[in-house]
């Protein structure tokens, strides 16, 4: 089944932040091309606050794996360009997944 993933994280400094902005979608999409489980990967970056939103299409057994699969694909990325992650995904991130069929739920506010 299809996902919509959604994860929000956060970079150290707006300017640290704008340089590795289009790095980091660069990775991204080199990982989509070599992994049939990832789609239409895509951020959005909020260069004062360091908040960056990173959105794919995850193909998974369930929503569990979909955001694993989406965790490890961002670290991957994260990794390719360079940078670290020791505690991201514990500290500082947020994720969300729904349903491709569902993922209205996700992009409307509650």
């Amino acid at each position: 089944m299809k996902y919509l993933t959604v994860l929000e994280v956060t970079c150290v400094g707006g300017k640290v932040c704008e340089t590795r902005v289009e790095p980091l979608m660069d990775a991204l999409l080199d990982l989509e091309e070599s992994d049939h489980m990832i789609e239409d990967p895509d951020l959005a970056a909020n260069l004062v606050t360091g908040c960056v939103d990173v959105q794919m299409v995850v193909d998974a057994a369930d929503p569990g794996a979909a955001m694993v699969k989406a965790f490890t694909t961002l670290r991957a990325a994260i990794h390719a360009i360079g940078d670290a992650t020791p505690g991201w995904e514990t500290a500082s991130a947020v994720g969300h997944v729904a349903p491709v069929a569902s993922a209205d739920r996700l992009l409307t506010p509650a």
